[in-house]
């Protein structure tokens, strides 16, 4: 399974990697905040005394017990701002898959407008005649809605999102316990606020990169050999301005292209026509 390393994959996949990278600091540094406070234990003096050194420590003008308490339900606060900013780095991702389908001419300018988090999925499907993973798009709509009701409804689920936590079919609930170690059912009831948890963040993160990977596939695919290839030359040249000679970029291009776009496996003929297009 070899994908497309086209620019925009590139950076999402960065991006991911950071985000992940410092959501999980974030959780593992309020459970050592958490721990060493321990240490601090039966003081009744303020954390400005005890750790003038720490920026911003005055915001936090607690005796130690009570900061304690605060970092104890720093995960519950942290995957609600967590998930929500893993979402929205796939859903700029999806958008960028779309730009690609519009330069190729396989979908319209309003249907790209038209598209939003609940449906773009299924419209990229209908584009490129493929089928993305299903387990894998049943659990990220559950936890599009699951974020939707903490951003938008005070973090109460309404009748619809109880019953989509209890319908998940058995292969994306297996999925979703394997990861979670939880049905979202127990987590999603009428009454009580929904809330994430590591778990969810990992699914999350595991979720979307999945649906990322099968959308690569389906544009390497789907997208005419010639988009591909101005595609291809447009990235080389941003990556390499300062060649401006043709035999100079000639000579890279072949390295270039062997660790980005292998998996196209470019002819001379189609890159030779699309240096033709740009100019070269």
């Amino acid at each position: 399974m070899t994908i497309v390393h086209f620019p925009e994959h590139r950076a999402y996949d960065q991006e991911r990697v950071r985000a992940s990278d410092a959501m999980m600091a974030l959780l593992a540094g309020s459970r050592l905040a958490e721990n060493t406070l321990r240490l601090t234990d039966g003081s009744t003096r303020l954390l400005p005394e005890i750790f003038p050194a720490v920026p911003h420590i005055r915001r936090m003008n607690l005796t130690t017990a009570n900061a304690q308490a605060l970092l104890s339900q720093a995960e519950r606060h942290l995957g609600a701002m967590a998930v929500p900013y893993a979402l929205a780095i796939h859903e700029d991702f999806v958008k960028t898959c779309f730009n690609l389908l519009l330069r190729d001419g396989q979908i319209s300018p309003s249907e790209v407008e038209g598209a939003n988090a609940s449906s773009m999925h299924r419209i990229f499907e209908q584009k490129v005649s493929r089928r993305l993973p299903g387990s894998s798009i049943e659990q990220y709509h559950l936890i599009r809605r699951m974020r939707n009701a903490v951003i938008h409804a005070g973090g109460k689920p309404k009748q619809g999102l109880v019953n989509a936590a209890n319908g998940l079919s058995s292969g994306a609930l297996t999925q979703w316990v394997k990861v979670t170690g939880d049905s979202p059912a127990t987590r999603v009831k009428l009454g009580i606020p929904v809330t994430f948890s590591h778990g969810e963040l990992v699914l999350t993160l595991a979720v979307t990169k999945r649906i990322s990977v099968e959308m690569n596939l389906a544009l390497r695919d789907g997208l005419s050999r010639a988009t591909w290839a101005d595609v291809a030359l447009e990235d080389f040249v941003a990556e390499h301005p300062h060649l401006v000679h043709i035999a100079q970029r000639k000579r890279k291009l072949a390295g270039f292209l062997r660790s980005f776009y292998l998996a196209l496996n470019l002819t001379e003929a189609e890159l030779a026509a699309a240096m033709q297009r740009a100019g070269w």
